[in-house]
């Protein structure tokens, strides 16, 4: 039974961080270079939004790596029981 309870855990969580990454992560980002695009033209060659702009789909990459990341990291500490139980 204890097994299962981790897998459906995992399971969870997988969906959680599957969801984020895949609408929420780009979501943020498109809304940020819509910003400054629209609301800080005069601003768009300067450090760091030029940097941001430019790299867009690298730190997308980035983010959703990081998700996934913590996820593998999560889960295996709810397989091997490294949290302890109070």
């Amino acid at each position: 039974m204890d097994f299962f309870y981790k897998l459906f855990t995992i399971l969870i969580l997988f969906f959680v961080v599957f969801f984020w990454n895949k609408y929420v992560i780009e979501f943020i980002i498109n809304r940020a270079e819509k910003f400054h695009k629209e609301n800080n033209t005069n601003n768009l060659n300067k450090q760091p939004i030029n940097f941001f702009i430019q790299n867009k789909i690298s730190i997308i990459k980035f983010v959703k790596m990081f998700y996934w990341l913590g996820f593998i990291m999560l889960s295996a500490m709810i397989m091997i029981d490294f949290i302890p139980k109070k």
